[in-house]
């Protein structure tokens, strides 16, 4: 299934290594993370221009969300029944 991180950004759930919360007082993980290991991953803003709140990251990617680290982390969590994620026959049939 995929998850939807926001404009027409969708990643692989089984690809997703961490979701990050930007705007906790504690993100300073992220931060951290970001210092260290941050020029291995491309950036892709996924937010349309409204902020970023979460972050995203795969085994390549960090993707910048505007939807809260809580929200997707419900998203995948219970699948396509909010209509967030996705399986790989309804993408399919987007096209």
């Amino acid at each position: 299934m995929y998850l939807h991180l926001g404009v027409d950004y969708m990643v692989k759930n089984s690809e997703i290594i961490a979701i990050f919360n930007l705007n906790h007082p504690q993100s300073v993980v992220y931060d951290d993370f970001v210092k260290k290991y941050g020029s291995r991953y491309k950036v892709v803003d996924a937010s349309g221009g409204e902020g970023y709140y979460s972050c995203v990251l795969t085994n390549d990617t960090m993707y910048l969300s505007s939807i809260s680290s809580v929200t997707l982390k419900k998203r995948a969590e219970t699948g396509f029944l909010d209509g967030a994620a996705y399986t790989n026959l309804e993408i399919l049939k987007r096209r």
